[in-house]
């Protein structure tokens, strides 16, 4: 898309060239779009491939090719799958053309044996080789300002495009760092070009990007860029899909900095070439092209790291019978941090020597993965699969990867994800099965993905107390508040706290585990992946594989930190590097932790809340005394026995209390209605028992019937009426729940709490079968992970829910991850109720990956690597979710000393939680930040609710740079404040909310800064919003906020109430934003000349704002008539007129072409017309260039027919005129085409 002028500066100065240059001196050859047909690249603005290159690669690919007849059959292949996006969808076409790519194309050959056709070389040496024989191998174009037509003819321009071998894989937008939220614009056009907008997208007709979806058929990447920071996505992904790419190791390495970030080589090569200057650090810009675009490495990340994703399963629950819905995919691509893990262990595995050469203690080609919870470690295996078994290498693509975890949820997930790599996936069900396909590893025929529980391994060796080994077998007889306490008393007693936490096998364990397993396959062609690779029974595995696999490399994955005690041992295991430095501990493969991850937005940051009372005490102490009271009674023997049998009241006894699950359930469920269900999340309980789980149920459903009541009651006696008007702040908190509740209240009625549970003893007499059953508990699940349906408006006030779709924040760039499970939003009113709920013990703590959750609600004894992996559960992002709640009723995070005694000095593993008290600080912190903000901008802060303070401090923002920093401190302030809210922290915030909002909602209206011009709350959470929207309504009716456009009927009227200098300011500004619309979609001259007058006008009237205002009203009188008809024309089309109005400019432009008579050009204008539209009522004419040329020669010969005579030599001036007339025809083609078709 061409750039405009913003703040003194172009997107091509500040992001395309910069990106252009970074391509050519990476090697890239490049020629500018308007010079591809002149160099006879190719011959029609539809073509979107490069017919000369991509014949040469074929040939070049398939030397053997002889026969020019099956070139031509490659080429047409690709060609149809390109075009065929006009009968399918872009999914199907895209589909098709990447398994072409990929795989290539198969021919009748000699001898009957088929040949295939490669459009790549993908052999080693064309990836990974020299500078030189990359370059070599295959032809890197880049062409900039490509001009691509739509199916009427229609023109698109492209800011670059990456071509390989004449076929387009890469597309980037990009847009000046000036304006706000480039990335984000940059991906909406992006959508909009591949012909699948996104929802929110507002923009219709002419306004928007022409929709050019088969040049995207064969498309892999899109990147949106801004100069500073550069963003990855494919066809599909939305805003938030979209990922930064920050690192560049392993391709960039420092010899002197064994294990550092590799940013020193990418600093002396980008100076080298003239990319950086002496005092400055790589962008995000260059690092993503330094690594994705660099040539090799693209082809390496299309083959390797881009794949198709199904989405969500629906289960099926409550759909109608017969009804077939179309399965929805989504094009994924690795994140930064899963390429660079998977590339180091491709490296490893050239590089190093495997223990069958080394006769070694262990295999120097392991290490550890730690890549913190929610990273995509699944993908990564995943990609893994596929750069080994879809190398070139032989040594690599038949490797077996053993892939080893100790929970069935887990190892499903997984499979689910590996099976997408193309490769192998085999289950191993048994300990005799799983032996019999590690006989086959690392040998012919066994190259494969084998997947198998840790418990095939070792059977009853692994520790009982292992969390979801089974899913279906719950350990009733574990008592977690036993286990609980019998830690701490030992902790206290001074034990070693990570032996507490997790028990060292004994060398009679290891030594059992050695004689389980025979020994299955010496080759060393074998990669064995654990999970989960921090726990204490990995010694017991890694015995047990010395003996099965003696030469396998191994690699271990863990979502948690090690605890300091266990790194000797997992080095041991798995090869953990030497220190770096002196003294300091074995470093991993990989790391990537929960820092890095928030910062690139693949988790959201978790906060912690304690709820717990002294009232669990006085319980524990009422329940004491009722038990001593109700044996009293009894004989001294008697009593004596009860007691031994029975004990005293345990912790268990009082979390099981109904009265006391009762009295949580009412508290929980106002903190949800007040806090997750605003912003549409759901939430998960923790309980101490099965039993427990099911009796919260039965509280939940009594706690919603109570409020339910209470909120008919708060409506019906005229108190809700009653804080209409009223500052949220001044709501009490029983005012503010009622009013929130009654607002959500037809969603509160239908939700459903559910318990998922594994079976015990009780499933013989038919108890809790509801809640334990297997496929109950998968359409449990499903319902969970299913969005609500439409939430009410955020405005309690309002009369009408919104109409538009939920807004996507402004800068969502990498919110949310495509790894995540997500289920489409399919609902209908037949559709079973949603669950909001999902209360469990043990089951889904660990491995379950649910965005749509915000809240755990935990209500039992939990510690150390459990408790890490269950606070995990809410960090998963999603649209509008800032941060995941844990709530803590039970006294657990009161003392991480104890529950997080074995991390203790480990500083990562308490990056992962945050208490909520320490926000308000931080929510502080922010709102003075915009307040200095404002200082520097002169903006007096104070006089902000009065109308003048608030025109000065619009106008003082009028820099576009200076715009996007406010919205960036504003968005920081009101993020915090959504955060805290509904805490009463954040009350004091809201009288601030309310007037920086309304700063920002006049800022944005009078800049036109929104698409569409208008103001729009994108960067805004829900709860935020639901305070303020009521206020911005009422703003907009009772303070005079002009029309976004002079051509509204009462623009004038408005302005005419404003200050001097705000209305002519207000002219300015709309009188910018209606050219710059129109010009985007029509080059009318007369639209370039009052831009060019206005322009003028403001420069040499600057700060006069009263001669400007005189100076405005003649110019924006000129542009209404510019839309108005001339009432000569009034009875043609409106193509006519427009024809009308372009001919009449061209010809008064020109010295050389004589100005007809209005009769005159009345007659042109209808030869004109009559020419244009009979070739659009063809078939066969498609805006192609042959087409257009055959336009231009008619136009010339109708002209010179006429009688339309120039004067001089003008006959050249003529010519230009036909040409001009056929592109605009070409433009136009599909309007004048509807128009030839009404007649």
């Amino acid at each position: 898309m061409a750039a405009g002028a913003v703040g003194g500066k172009t997107e091509q100065v500040e992001a395309e060239r910069p990106l252009l240059d970074h391509l050519k001196a990476m090697g890239w050859q490049h020629i500018e779009g308007a010079r591809l047909k002149q160099w006879g690249e190719r011959d029609d603005f539809r073509d979107v491939l490069l017919d000369r290159r991509l014949r040469a690669a074929v040939r070049r690919t398939s030397p053997w090719m002889t026969d020019v007849a099956h070139t031509e059959a490659a080429v047409l292949r690709l060609r149809g799958a390109a075009r065929q996006v006009s009968a399918q969808s872009l999914v199907q076409a895209n589909r098709d053309a990447t398994e072409l790519l990929l795989h290539g194309v198969l021919h009748p050959g000699p001898d009957e044996h088929d040949v295939k056709t490669q459009f790549f070389d993908w052999s080693r040496e064309a990836l990974e080789g020299s500078r030189e024989e990359v370059l070599a191998r295959n032809d890197y174009l880049v062409v900039d300002q490509l001009r691509v037509c739509d199916a009427d003819g229609k023109p698109a321009v492209l800011d670059l495009v990456l071509f390989v071998n004449g076929i387009p894989l890469v597309v980037i937008e990009c847009k000046s760092p000036d304006i706000q939220d480039p990335l984000g614009k940059a991906v909406r056009d992006l959508r909009a070009y591949s012909g699948r907008p996104l929802d929110d997208d507002t923009r219709q007709g002419e306004g928007a990007p022409r929709g050019i979806p088969h040049l995207f058929a064969p498309v892999q990447l899109l990147v949106a860029a801004d100069g500073r920071e550069a963003a990855l996505g494919t066809y599909s992904s939305a805003e938030e899909h979209y990922a930064l790419w920050r690192s560049v190791t392993p391709d960039y390495s420092d010899p002197d900095t064994p294990g550092g970030d590799g940013m020193p080589a990418l600093r002396r090569e980008l100076r080298g070439w003239g990319l950086l200057r002496a005092e400055e650090q790589p962008t995000l810009q260059q690092k993503l092209t330094a690594i994705v675009l660099k040539p090799g490495n693209l082809l390496n990340i299309v083959r390797h790291y881009v794949f198709e994703k199904p989405l969500g399963e629906d289960l099926g629950a409550g759909k109608k019978q017969g009804k077939v819905t179309e399965a929805k995919t989504a094009k994924v691509v690795c994140r930064h941090q899963q390429y660079r893990a998977t590339e180091k262990i491709v490296e490893r595995l050239r590089s190093r020597p495997s223990r069958a050469v080394t006769g070694g203690e262990r295999d120097e080609r392991g290490g550890v993965i730690w890549h913190t919870q929610g990273a995509g470690k699944s993908f990564t295996m995943q990609f893994l699969a596929r750069r080994l078994h879809m190398n070139p290498d032989p040594q690599l693509n038949a490797i077996t990867l053993v892939a080893v975890t100790d929970r069935n949820d887990l190892q499903r997930q997984l499979r689910k994800a590996v099976e997408l790599s193309d490769s192998t996936v085999r289950e191993a069900t048994s300990r005799t099965d799983l032996e019999k396909l590690l006989r086959r590893a690392g040998r012919y025929g066994g190259r494969a993905v084998i997947f198998a529980t840790i418990q095939k391994f070792l059977g009853d060796l692994v520790p009982g107390g292992t969390d979801g080994a089974s899913d279906t077998v719950d350990k009733e007889d574990r008592a977690l508040d036993e286990d609980f306490d019998e830690a701490r008393r030992r902790l206290a007693a001074g034990e070693n706290a990570q032996e507490v936490a997790d028990p060292t096998p004994d060398d009679k364990t290891l030594a059992k585990a050695e004689r389980i397993f025979p020994e299955c396959s010496d080759s060393d062609r074998v990669l064995v992946l654990v999970d989960e690779a921090h726990r204490s029974h990995t010694s017991v595995l890694h015995a047990c594989l010395r003996k099965a696999l003696p030469n396998a490399a191994r690699i271990g994955f863990t979502g948690t930190p090690l605890m300091e005690g266990r790194l000797t041992d997992t080095g041991r295991i798995f090869g953990l590097e030497p220190s770096t430095g002196p003294g300091g501990d074995p470093e991993f493969l990989d790391t990537y932790r929960m820092a890095e991850a928030e910062e690139d937005k693949v988790v959201v940051p978790v906060r912690y809340e304690g709820r717990t009372t002294k009232a669990e005490v006085r319980d524990k102490e009422r329940m004491d005394q009722c038990f001593e009271d109700l044996i009293e009674p009894l004989e001294d023997a008697e009593r004596a026995r009860v007691r031994k049998k029975y004990g005293t009241p345990s912790s268990r006894t009082v979390a099981e209390s109904v009265p006391l699950i009762r009295r949580k359930a009412v508290d929980m469920l106002e903190h949800y209605v007040t806090g997750p269900l605003t912003g549409g999340f759901k939430a998960q309980v923790a309980v101490v028992s099965r039993r427990a789980a099911v009796l919260y149920r039965n509280a939940f459903l009594d706690a919603r019937a109570d409020l339910l009541r209470r909120v008919a009651e708060f409506d019906r006696s005229g108190r809700r009426e009653g804080l209409r008007g009223r500052a949220p702040e001044a709501y009490t908190a029983e005012e503010a729940l009622l009013l929130r509740a009654w607002q959500f209240q037809e969603l509160l009625r239908r939700i459903e709490f559910v318990p998922v549970i594994s079976a015990g003893s009780e499933q013989k007499d038919g108890l809790w079968r509801e809640w334990t059953d297997e496929k109950k508990q998968r359409e449990h699940i499903a319902r969970f992970l299913a969005p609500f349906p439409q939430l009410p408006p955020e405005n309690p006030w309002a009369i009408m829910p919104p109409r538009e779709p939920d807004p996507v924040p402004a800068g969502s760039v990498g919110g949310m991850n495509p790894w995540s499970d997500l289920i489409w939003d399919t609902k209908e009113e037949s559709d079973p109720p949603p669950v909001a709920f999902l209360i469990v013990k043990s089951m889904l703590l660990t491995g379950f990956d649910a965005p749509i959750e915000q809240a755990l609600y935990l209500d039992r004894p939990i510690r150390d690597a459990e408790l890490l992996q269950a606070i995990a559960r809410v960090n998963r992002p999603a649209r509008r979710k800032t941060e995941g709640l844990v709530v803590d009723y039970y006294g657990v995070l009161s003392n991480l000393a104890v529950t997080l005694a074995a991390y203790q000095g480990n500083p990562p593993a308490l990056d992962s939680l945050r208490s909520m008290a320490d926000e308000i600080p931080e929510l502080s912190r922010t709102a003075d930040v915009f307040r200095d903000f404002l200082a520097e901008a002169d903006i007096d802060a104070e006089s902000l609710t009065t109308r003048a303070g608030l025109a000065s401090a619009v106008l003082a923002l009028s820099d576009p740079g200076q715009r996007a920093a406010f919205d960036k401190a504003l968005g920081a302030f009101l993020s915090a404040v959504d955060r805290v809210l509904p805490h009463e922290g954040a009350l004091e915030h809201l009288p601030d909310v309310r007037t920086w909002s309304v700063l920002q909602m006049r800022v944005r209206r009078h800049y036109r800064d929104d698409t569409g011009g208008g103001f729009t709350m994108r960067g805004y959470g829900r709860k935020v919003r639901a305070l303020i929207a009521d206020h911005l309504a009422a703003v907009e009716v009772s303070q005079a906020i002009p029309p976004v456009s002079i051509l509204a009927p009462d623009f004038d009227e408005v302005v005419a109430t404003l200050p001097a200098r705000e209305a002519a300011a207000e002219q300015v500004q709309a009188l910018r934003y209606h050219l710059e619309e129109r010009l985007a979609v029509e080059e009318r001259s007369v639209y370039r000349q009052l831009s060019q007058e206005l322009e003028r006008v403001l420069e040499e009237f600057a700060g006069r704002w009263d001669a400007i205002g005189q100076k405005l009203g003649p110019l924006v009188e000129r542009a209404r008539r510019a839309e108005q008809s001339d009432p000569a024309v009034a009875h043609l089309s409106p193509m006519e007129q427009r024809l009308h109005a372009l001919l009449g400019e061209k010809l008064a432009e020109s010295e050389l072409l004589h100005t007809p008579e209005p009769e005159e050009l009345l007659h042109l204008v209808a030869e004109m017309y009559d020419e244009i539209t009979s070739q659009a009522r063809l078939a066969s004419f498609g805006g192609e260039d042959r087409h257009i040329t055959v336009l231009e020669a008619r136009l010339y010969e109708r002209l010179r027919a006429s009688g339309y005579r120039c004067r001089g030599d003008g006959r050249e001036e003529v010519k230009r005129l036909a040409s001009t007339l056929a592109g605009y025809a070409a433009q136009h083609l599909g309007t004048f085409r509807a128009e030839a078709r009404r007649e």
